[in-house]
Order: structure tokens, then C-alpha cells, then sequence
């Protein structure tokens, strides 16, 4: 099982805790979607454990406590996140891959271009973000609000939570949308940058489908890119009911990653 690291916070739900997993020579750096936590990445964590990987679940600021949270959180915020967590893991294991969920993926692709990684995998990534006029709302609203994900009730029992069997806020303050459009506007510069392996995994049913993962891939700096589209899966595809395909994909990026040291 996944060990709990670091502090504590008081304030985290149950699930939402980082986890280190200890096992081989690899890490890996686990990075949840937006407005999820890493309970999202749990499946994902104990596959890879399970193939000898040492994993680190990572829990991004501002999330996995309160809705609340985020409207103090700036985009940088989150690669803070990712530099400690890859402190961490430089004495635990002799490379470290991020694997990065939707929001986890544009944050693992700015991070691989500032920091050394042995490679890197994106789930259901997007390239554009929210429309520029919501932008510009959310920029003129400030810190007022806070809006809901569309088509999502807050859980009648587990109250800040969207749903049982999904780990992310029901609601999120509208300020994080402008937070959201930086990053976008940061990956979007360091993807030529990113010279590590990297596979793209993008479903055609997914908001941005083949458009999203075409505009990466072709813009990444890596010789070393791949891309696996899926047919029929649904946005968070490491809690689809199919995910053993994309984690055997990750499962044998590792092994080629590995076999070039």
C-alpha cells in the first residue's frame, strides 16, 4: 500500500493524502487532473507499483482540501509542487518519469522543460483551455464566486465532492479559470523545449480528441514522442473501466525508457 508522506494537513479529505510507493530504480510522478486529488490516480499508482516502480501520488496545492483553496493558488504553484516532489524522489530512485492527468499533463510537460526527467506521459491533455471571453470574465470577477463543473451536483452526503466514485471538487472558484489559462500559455512555449521521451494518450471521444493530441505531439521538441489513441474512453481514462490498455502502454514506455540507461 501506498505510504502517506510529509505533513499531514488537517484540512485534506480522506483519500486526497500524497502516497510514496517504494519498489525499483524508475519513479514515477503521479500528477492528478483539475480539481481532483490523487485518489483520481490510485488505480494507476498500484499498476505500477505492481511492475516494480517506485511511485510518488502527488497531491497538486489547493487541491483536495476545499473548493476555496485554489483562489489563492497561482499556476507556479503547482510546479512548486512538482519540484518537491522530484526533490523527493532524486534519493529514492535514479530517474523519474511524470505522468500527469488532463491539468496533471500540461503541468508535467512546462515542469519537463525546466527539470531533468527521463520521460513523460500525458492522459487526455487539452491544448486549448476555456474560451478567452470566459477568460476575461473570470480575470474581471476577481475572487468573487465560485462556479460549478457543468452537469455536476455536489454529492447529497459527501457534500465539496462531484461524485462518489470520482475524487474532484463539486465547485471551484472562478478565478482559478485565469490560473488555468497561464498554464495553458506556459505549456504552450515550453513544448518545443521538452527533449525527454514522451507518450500522448488521447481519446477521440475526449473534449479535444485528435486535435489536442496532434497539436502537442507536433509541437514537443522530443525525438522520442509517441501517441496512443483511445476509442471510447471517458475524459479521467486512469478511472475508465478499460484502463488496464493505457496502463500497459505506460507499463512498456517505462521498459523502453529503461532499456536506454
Amino acid at each position: 500500500m501506498g505510504k502517506p508522506i510529509g505533513q499531514r494537513n488537517l484540512f485534506t479529505v480522506p483519500g486526497a493524502e500524497p502516497s510514496l510507493w517504494r519498489a525499483g530504480p524508475t519513479s514515477c510522478l503521479l500528477l492528478h487532473g483539475f480539481t481532483a486529488n490523487p485518489e483520481e490516480m490510485q488505480f494507476l499508482a498500484g499498476d505500477l507499483h505492481g511492475r516494480g516502480n517506485t511511485i510518488l501520488n502527488l497531491r497538486l496545492a489547493g487541491h483536495g482540501t476545499n473548493p476555496r483553496d485554489l483562489a489563492r493558488i497561482h499556476w507556479t504553484d503547482w510546479l512548486l509542487s512538482v519540484e518537491d516532489g522530484l526533490d523527493l524522489l532524486r534519493g529514492l530512485s535514479e530517474q523519474t518519469v511524470l505522468i500527469g492527468q488532463s491539468m496533471g499533463g500540461m503541468i508535467a510537460l512546462t515542469a519537463a522543460a525546466q527539470y531533468s526527467v527521463a520521460g513523460v506521459v500525458t492522459l487526455s491533455t487539452p491544448y486549448f483551455g476555456f474560451p478567452r471571453i470566459q477568460v476575461l470574465l473570470a480575470y474581471l470577477m476577481g475572487a468573487l464566486g465560485m462556479t460549478a463543473h457543468k452537469q455536476v451536483k455536489e454529492h447529497p452526503e459527501l457534500g465539496q465532492r462531484r461524485e462518489a466514485d470520482y475524487p474532484a471538487y463539486a465547485k471551484y472558484p472562478v478565478r482559478i479559470i485565469v490560473e488555468l489559462s497561464r498554464l495553458q500559455r506556459a505549456m504552450h512555449a515550453c513544448l518545443p523545449q521538452v527533449k525527454a521521451p514522451v507518450l500522448v494518450v488521447q481519446s477521440l471521444q475526449d473534449m479535444g480528441g485528435m486535435d489536442d493530441l496532434e497539436r502537442i505531439y507536433t509541437a514537443l521538441g522530443s525525438v522520442g514522442k509517441e501517441k496512443l489513441v483511445l476509442e471510447g474512453f471517458d475524459h479521467s481514462v486512469v478511472r475508465d473501466e478499460k484502463r488496464q490498455v493505457v496502463f500497459d502502454a505506460i507499463g512498456d514506455f517505462l521498459k523502453r525508457i529503461e532499456a536506454k540507461k
